[in-house]
């Protein structure tokens, strides 16, 4: 199977990878800004793909709000397919929707739920009965405690923890580093210890 992968920047090389251990091929990369061969693939970076010729892809982007415009610009022409490193642990009681990436020793437990095209970065763990809306990036070295939730297109941060239930809502950002001991609205920015 031959994927497209969009993004050409620095999450692309982690992508890449991936694609590669799930003995997938890397077809070419889609970038609007990068140029020229990608690094260090050496294959080409290109504006838009013929969707006559490739049917998968994988969004190799990490900020939220980039992610969820480029899963609605191309999940109809292509198919995102769902990327799980061969490190990762992931419980067959969880849902991993299409389009998402479970990166390098990821860990994903029992009836834990992960919207389209989420980003579960390297080493981040994902409790039992944890939600996670589409679109989202949690960041590497997270800790989301059992039954938490975070919203649609929300960043949590490096090395962030989310206590037991906590509630995080849509389109925020949790500082790297922070403890959330509270629930924190939709469009709100948290940073710190305790999260403020």
């Amino acid at each position: 199977m031959d994927v497209v992968i969009f993004g050409a920047g620095g999450h692309s090389r982690e992508v890449a990878d991936v694609v590669v251990a799930m003995g997938l091929k890397v077809a070419l990369f889609q970038d609007d800004l990068a140029q020229g061969p990608h690094i260090p693939t050496g294959l080409p970076v290109i504006r838009i793909p013929d969707t006559s010729i490739y049917k998968h892809a994988a969004c190799a982007i990490g900020d939220v709000q980039a992610r969820a415009k480029c899963w609605d610009s191309w999940s109809k022409a292509l198919e995102f397919i769902t990327l799980i490193h061969s490190s990762a642990c992931v419980s067959p009681y969880s849902a991993i929707s299409g389009g998402s990436q479970v990166m390098q020793n990821v860990v994903v437990n029992s009836q834990a739920k992960v919207g389209v095209n989420v980003l579960l970065n390297v080493g981040c763990v994902v409790a039992h009965d944890v939600s996670i809306g589409a679109h989202s990036h949690v960041a590497p070295g997270v800790l989301l405690s059992g039954a938490s939730s975070v919203g649609a297109r929300t960043l949590v941060g490096a090395g962030a923890v989310l206590l037991p239930g906590i509630r995080v809502g849509s389109d925020c950002v949790i500082g790297a580093g922070a403890v959330v001991t509270r629930d924190v609205p939709d469009n709100s920015k948290v940073f710190g210890v305790p999260a403020r």
